[in-house]
């Protein structure tokens, strides 16, 4: 009796195909769902401020601290024994905004707080919180049911 020999392409598929979907859904974990409608956490340290091309800010990273801290204690933010939020420069991101870490931490109000006086000012063209960015689900689209018209 002739015996076909069996597939060696089939065999190797499915020995690839079992390890990529464990992978595959290890990959999917990721982080627990954020509520999309908070923008600033309920304890908020690090913000992102961009400049406007051609100040000083923008020109000498240098400066950027000194700058939000003089905004910081102009907006009246002070910790519970009265000392000004210190402002510490961390990096500069490659769309030329500056990444900087207020100590102590602001609370949401703080927070808010200090992005609306860094936005009055005319040399900053955005500032936001500085957070962790993940893809997440869409929004929920309501369906429409059959007839329900």
């Amino acid at each position: 009796m002739l015996q076909v020999p069996r597939n060696p392409a089939r065999r190797f598929g499915a020995a690839f195909f079992l390890p990529a979907l464990l992978l595959s859904a290890c990959a999917m974990g990721g982080d627990p769902q954020t509520d999309a409608n908070t923008e600033i956490d309920p304890m908020q340290q690090r913000f992102i401020v961009r400049y406007a091309p051609g100040t000083a800010p923008e020109r000498d990273p240098g400066l950027v601290a000194d700058r939000i801290a003089q905004t910081a204690r102009a907006a009246g933010l002070v910790d519970a024994k009265g000392v000004p939020a210190r402002v510490t420069w961390l990096r500069r991101l490659a769309v030329g905004a500056d990444v900087v870490s207020v100590d102590p931490e602001l609370d949401a109000a703080q927070a808010q707080r200090l992005l609306q006086a860094l936005e009055a000012e005319p040399d900053v063209e955005y500032a936001e919180p500085d957070g962790r960015m993940t893809i997440g689900p869409g929004p929920v689209m309501p369906t429409k049911r059959p007839g329900s018209d």
